[in-house]
């Protein structure tokens, strides 16, 4: 009865060190002596077993600005089966990881680790973004099938259309600061006419000063920036951001925004997503477009001819003299965007021509115009 009583207690003691000893550790194959200090004549303390874990992952899933090389892990597995295309891996199912996986754009790798007498692990899933930043001289190298792919059968020298596998930051390093382009995921590039363009021919720059003309009279330019290919209308299935240094004593001003495929003339801001003006922050003004490649912000500076005259046969001579800058939407002209202007606008609606309540330049009074007095009430 002693006897029993004794083999009792051992077990249970060997159980409760097999317990602890399972889930302290991280090895998948487990074989060895338990060591409890009750004599193995009474009871036999060899235990064997297998502790199951799933993969991990070294960097840990998240968010990157550069392509990331992953390497799994599962201490004692036989082997790790992999999928990066959103399927579920099995051990019969699956890519069987030998070496660091290279995530150059936004995926899921989905994991599972496999033991001997088809034991295996839960599914371990890894979620990789990548928010690819580049500069401006390296846009040719992003023309590759997990940047901006081709489509089957086209050259990148002749080809309809261009895919964006993941969002894509294109910095272009200006006197004080930096402008950007930023594509996002699954965006399709096409020409606006439908023919083929070359892909090698995109480029994003900010254009040297006084290369670029033809702006609507009595503007002033204020930033410029270039994106897609010069003389060729680009359109974009999705909104590309873009943000363009003009510098922070222009913060908290509002911009107008206008785009050009030449740089020269028809500046329109047909492409640039209402109300194409924008607030500047920073020293940057943020826009969205979906139309290339010209982009540029500017205010309009009003000059008044101020003279004076002596008399006695003295000389009379006049001078330039610049106003302060008003607000887009002060169509009345007296300091403040206000209900006087609201009303200028309304009687002009739906004019076309030269009006001085057509604020964004494109020929008509419109919701665009009112958009843009809407924005600057009260300034």
């Amino acid at each position: 009865m002693k006897k029993n009583k004794l083999k009792l207690i051992a077990t249970s003691v060997i159980l409760m060190s097999l317990l602890t000893f399972v889930n302290s550790t991280l090895a998948s194959e487990v074989t060895g002596t338990l060591t409890t200090g009750i004599s193995s004549n009474v009871v036999d303390t060899t235990v064997t077993g297998t502790v199951i874990v799933s993969p991990t992952a070294n960097p840990v899933a998240g968010t990157y600005s550069s392509v990331q090389s992953v390497a799994l892990t599962a201490n004692g597995s036989s082997n790790i089966k992999y999928t990066t295309d959103g399927s579920t891996p099995t051990c019969s199912n699956g890519t069987v990881y030998s070496s660091a996986i290279s995530v150059n754009s936004t995926k899921t790798i989905k994991a599972i680790s496999c033991y001997p007498e088809n034991h295996s692990s839960s599914v371990s899933s890894f979620a990789y973004v990548i928010n690819l930043v580049v500069n401006s001289n390296q846009v040719s190298s992003l023309i590759n099938p997990s940047v901006i792919a081709l489509p089957t059968g086209a050259t990148s020298n002749s080809t309809p259309s261009l895919q964006t596998q993941q969002n894509i930051v294109i910095n272009n390093s200006v006197s004080g600061g930096t402008s950007s382009v930023t594509l996002p995921i699954n965006t399709t590039i096409t020409t606006v006419s439908g023919q083929n363009f070359d892909a090698s021919a995109l480029t994003a720059n900010t254009p040297a000063a006084g290369t670029l003309s033809g702006l609507t009279s009595g503007a002033v330019m204020d930033g410029s920036l270039q994106w897609g290919i010069v003389n060729l209308g680009l359109q974009f299935s999705n909104p590309i951001t873009l943000s363009i240094y003009v510098g922070t004593s222009f913060n908290g001003q509002t911009l107008s925004v206008v785009r050009s495929t030449s740089g020269s003339s028809g500046w329109t801001s047909d492409g640039i997503v209402s109300p194409a003006t924008c607030v500047v922050s920073s020293g940057l003004c943020t826009f969205s477009a979906t139309k290339a490649s010209y982009y540029a912000t500017y205010h309009i500076a009003v000059t008044n001819t101020g003279g004076n005259s002596s008399s006695g046969g003295g000389s009379s001579n006049s001078s330039p003299v610049t106003t302060p800058i008003l607000a887009v939407g002060n169509i009345k002209g007296n300091g403040v965007v206000n209900e006087y202007d609201f009303s200028i606008l309304m009687a002009d609606w739906g004019n076309t021509g030269s009006s001085p309540a057509d604020l964004n330049k494109d020929g008509l009074v419109n919701e665009y115009d009112f958009s843009l007095l809407m924005a600057n009430w009260g300034l």
